[in-house]
């Protein structure tokens, strides 16, 4: 078990900028925090090839690839202004194959820190080109 947590924080990688993360681990999904997640969404493909966890204490957004596609599924961010528009926060990536996957949490800071009693738009989909996309929404409220 801790080889598995050290691979999986070996493996993530943030790029400059911080809008993009990749990691990989041993199993399709990802232990869920304490409370339990209060999301859990899917690709809309048949079988779907990849799956996002949302837990709101403490902004913890997971994405797992669920599938032997080929094809890494990702999932994006976006909060909601006063003007009503999304902006996008950041996008991660569960590259790596099927049993890979990307997480970011508040304590990482910065972007990741996702601001309270504000809508929240997750974007869930498979490959560069937007495939299966499903979109959700969210008040983070606690």
């Amino acid at each position: 078990m801790m080889r598995h947590k050290i691979a999986a924080l070996a493996a993530t990688a943030l790029l400059a900028g911080g809008a993009l993360a990749n990691a990989t681990s041993a199993s399709a999904t990802v232990d869920p925090p304490s409370g339990g997640w209060d999301h859990t969404w899917t690709t809309s493909d048949s079988n779907p090839g990849g799956t996002a966890y949302i837990a709101e204490y403490g902004d913890i957004v997971s994405v797992c690839d669920t599938d032997a596609d080929g094809v890494s599924p990702r999932v994006q961010i976006a909060v909601q202004y006063p003007s009503g528009a999304y902006h996008i926060r950041y996008t991660l990536t569960a590259s790596g194959g099927e049993g890979a996957c990307a997480s970011a949490r508040a304590s990482m800071g910065g972007i990741y820190d996702l601001p309270e009693d504000t809508s929240i738009s997750v974007t869930v989909w498979l490959g560069p080109d937007y495939g299966s996309v499903t979109t959700h929404y969210y008040v983070n409220d606690h």
